[in-house]
């Protein structure tokens, strides 16, 4: 609770970094983004009946959330360019740098989305799904910096392996791609929980549906922290509604229009996991005349970026839609997941990988090929005060 505390009202001490305190107050501005958005959510739900069909009706609480989301984007660049003053590097070393730029990224995403997808021009119904997304996007990224201020922030130098022009570009490109992607697959938990409860009050179970819920909610380790809110948020809705729940022919057009914005948030997303991949080859080339070093992040990532053109592939082709195209496009998700998070501390990657986080009690050796010890640039520094 003292953390959590230190987030949300510490922005004020004097011996923070510059950083740390502008990234406090941007997580005020998501807060206030994620509760505008659920407010503009509600008032569409209630008036939905009355508004024609057509472009949906722009309300306070909407323009609100929108601001905040700018002005949080905004706030958290500030941030990331004062931590990037503060270390003399684009900073993208350790963990907790790492996860302020995902948030970033999540946050500019849904922007992006939100201009792309023009759900809101689409009717009422699509309005209250573009409210509940952007809500339920800036509580993931509020929830990802508060992770990132627990976590070790050693302020040291670049090792010389990632001193390169390729560094950043990688990086981000991979960053924004997981955000986007991550976004897709926060849809698909929706449209599985809501298929789960549905059956649960509706009856006509979908085996499909409980063994997604079962793999969302046990089998990929920390991914509890998203999948278990909605899991029971959606089904906390549901019972409160179930006498008022609206037809099947209705769920099935609410389905319909889960399952394209999901699509719409792979198609942002693709390009920059497949740029990402092929500039950190060409990078390695560079560096060590290898494409490819075959260790467990590399090799994570190329079979997420399988999983999605094997979505693309039966998506377009074969004509998947709705529960199989999210069945399949979740996996991707969850391999998203595990490239981004589980695979960087992995027992190989921790030994001789060219992808290993920095912490602020191991000596760096990002960029080593093998068993070479650290040299005496890389040597630990003294971690900043927080």
């Amino acid at each position: 609770m003292s953390k959590l505390y230190t987030y949300v009202l510490g922005f004020h001490e004097q011996n923070i970094a510059a950083s740390d305190r502008w990234l406090r107050i941007a997580g005020w501005a998501v807060l206030v983004c994620a509760l505008a958005a659920l407010a503009s959510a509600w008032i569409r739900t209630r008036t939905l009946s009355a508004q024609p069909a057509g472009p949906a009706r722009s309300n306070g609480a909407a323009r609100v959330a929108l601001l905040a989301l700018f002005a949080a984007i905004a706030l958290t660049f500030v941030s990331i360019w004062n931590r990037g003053v503060e270390v003399n590097h684009f900073p993208s070393q350790n963990m907790s740098e790492v996860l302020v730029m995902f948030g970033f990224a999540t946050l500019v995403s849904m922007a992006v989305l939100h201009f792309v997808m023009k759900l809101r021009d689409a009717g009422p119904g699509w309005a209250i799904a573009d409210d509940v997304l952007l809500a339920l996007v800036a509580l993931g990224a509020l929830l990802v910096n508060f992770e990132s201020e627990s976590l070790p922030n050693a302020q040291r130098d670049l090792p010389p392996a990632l001193q390169s022009y390729w560094f950043a570009p990688h990086l981000s490109s991979l960053i924004f791609s997981y955000a986007s992607l991550g976004i897709a697959g926060i849809v698909c938990a929706v449209f599985f929980s809501l298929r789960f409860w549905l059956g649960v009050f509706r009856g006509g179970h979908s085996v499909w549906s409980q063994v997604l819920v079962f793999a969302l909610l046990w089998l990929v380790p920390f991914t509890q922290l998203v999948t278990i809110p909605i899991f029971l948020v959606t089904g906390l809705c549901m019972a409160l509604s179930r006498k008022k729940l609206p037809a099947a022919e209705a769920f099935k057009a609410i389905e319909r229009t889960m399952e394209q914005v999901s699509y719409r948030a792979f198609a942002v997303g693709i390009p920059f996991l497949t740029a990402g991949l092929f500039m950190g080859a060409f990078w390695a080339q560079e560096a060590w005349a290898n494409y490819w070093g075959w260790d467990s992040k590399e090799n994570t990532a190329l079979v997420t970026w399988l999983v999605y053109i094997a979505y693309l592939h039966v998506r377009m082709l074969g004509g998947y839609r709705g529960e199989k195209a999210m069945a399949i496009l979740l996996v991707g998700a969850l391999s998203v997941f595990s490239t981004f998070q589980l695979f960087g501390y992995m027992p190989d990657t921790q030994k001789n990988s060219l992808h290993k986080y920095t912490e602020f009690n191991v000596p760096a050796r990002e960029g080593q090929q093998g068993q070479a010890k650290p040299s005496s640039d890389q040597a630990m520094v003294t971690p900043s005060q927080r």
